[in-house]
């Protein structure tokens, strides 16, 4: 029974010895977390007085709200007199003074502000050139957040001062992508009722590219890909390029940009097309662009345009492998995307394009890749060209390249032409 007694008594010892070692344990412990959390909370108060002293900073750094009489003033200021170089000094410090504000103005004050200077300065008074273009500014600015308001002011002041209409086309096509901007949908709807109505009334011509390239952007921005591309396609050549590229740098998902290369396809010429895909590969990347036209439906002329154009954008280190999926991929005979790819490769980098050629394995990609290359070259080197030339295995490809290099070779240096082609025992014709 003592023994028993003992036994407890060792284990209660035991027990207790535990207990004071875990207490000491958790003050170290507590003690250790305590000095983590004094640390932490010093360095929050730091973090947060820097944060405020940088909120204070920026509050103080905002411009104040535009007080438009104020404006309107300063304005007729400048105006009143001095020299032609005093006038402009004082306008373009008074620009740059308000700028910031009129940038972070609300729609309220920026229409405030357009009413006061409508007051002050009637449109017929000798300094409304100026102020029209002061006006005009804050009113492309209110057209941000409210178009139709915008739309409506700017038909006011073309009435008044019996302006064109196409001044104010124009200008909304300006407003519509400001500082790079896409089309809001806002805007697109307000901008296709004013066209709707400008065309119902007679004030806008039928066909006027501009007006087309307009509704090209409203459709874009509705989701009405085959509109956007016919209206695209009614444009003058120069006008459709750019509208081309606009709208495929505007499109937003890999199924988007596939219906619009299929669709653009079969309304822009070869190069307009090109330059669609171009703009679409340098914007996308190789390989995306890669496979947005794998899962595209084209004819296998545009199939192969397009891959040439793939193929070309970027021309870089890795341009021979895009050559080499190039070639293997081609779907049709016509030579046209061979040779758009190679006069692009060669202008940009020629050393690099001999070389990927002088690769290539006997065949018939190697002559369609030279056939496609020696008219280029013979513009840079017609000895060179004149040799690529003869490496075309197929005798009709044969000449028929030869006759071309020869042909381009003779508008630069016919005498030369002749002896090289002398010394090679195929006497100029």
């Amino acid at each position: 029974m003592k023994r028993h007694h003992l036994l407890l008594i060792l284990l209660l010892v035991g027990i207790a010895a535990w207990f004071l070692n875990e207490t000491r344990n958790l003050k170290k412990t507590e003690a250790k977390t305590r000095a983590e959390l004094d640390m932490l909370r010093t360095a929050v108060r730091t973090s947060s007085g820097s944060d405020t002293t940088r909120s204070a900073n920026s509050t103080n750094a905002r411009p104040p709200a535009i007080d438009p009489i104020r404006f309107s003033s300063d304005l007729r200021d400048c105006l009143k007199g001095g020299t032609d170089e005093e006038v402009r000094k004082c306008l373009e410090d008074f620009q740059k003074r308000n700028e910031a504000q009129l940038n972070s103005a609300s729609l309220s004050k920026l229409k405030e502000t357009c009413s006061i200077l409508e007051k002050d300065f009637p449109f017929d008074q000798k300094e409304s050139e100026t102020v029209r273009r002061v006006w005009f500014h804050l009113v492309g600015l209110a057209s941000k957040s409210d178009p139709a308001w915008a739309f409506a002011k700017f038909d006011e002041a073309t009435s008044a001062t019996k302006a064109p209409i196409s001044l104010a086309i124009d200008a909304f096509k300006r407003w519509a992508t400001q500082n790079g901007e896409a089309m809001n949908p806002a805007y697109a709807d307000a901008l296709q009722k004013w066209l709707d109505a400008a065309q119902a009334g007679g004030r806008i011509e039928a066909g006027n590219p501009i007006v087309a390239e307009l509704r090209a952007g409203i459709a874009a921005v509705q989701g009405n890909q085959s509109a956007a591309v016919q209206q695209i396609s009614q444009l003058p050549h120069t006008s459709q390029k750019k509208a081309a590229i606009d709208y495929v740098e505007g499109l937003q998902t890999p199924e988007a940009r596939r219906r619009a290369i299929e669709e653009l396809s079969s309304s822009l010429d070869q190069q307009n097309f090109h330059a669609a895909i171009d703009a679409l590969a340098g914007q996308q990347g190789f390989e995306s662009a890669r496979k947005i036209l794998d899962s595209a439906s084209l004819s296998p002329e545009k199939h192969d345009l397009a891959a040439a154009s793939i193929a070309a954008a970027n021309i870089g280190p890795d341009t021979p492998a895009k050559a080499k999926w190039l070639l293997e991929s081609l779907r049709s005979e016509d030579t046209r995307a061979v040779i758009a790819f190679t006069d692009q490769w060669a202008h940009a980098d020629f050393q690099g394009t001999t070389k990927w050629l002088g690769s290539l394995p006997s065949g018939k990609q190697r002559d369609l890749a030279v056939s496609s290359f020696a008219p280029i070259a013979a513009k840079i080197d017609g000895a060179s060209a004149v040799d690529w030339a003869l490496t075309i295995t197929d005798p009709t490809h044969r000449d028929s390249c030869l006759d071309e290099v020869v042909r381009q070779w003779k508008e630069m240096d016919a005498e030369a032409a002749a002896a090289y082609l002398k010394e090679k025992g195929r006497p100029l014709k």
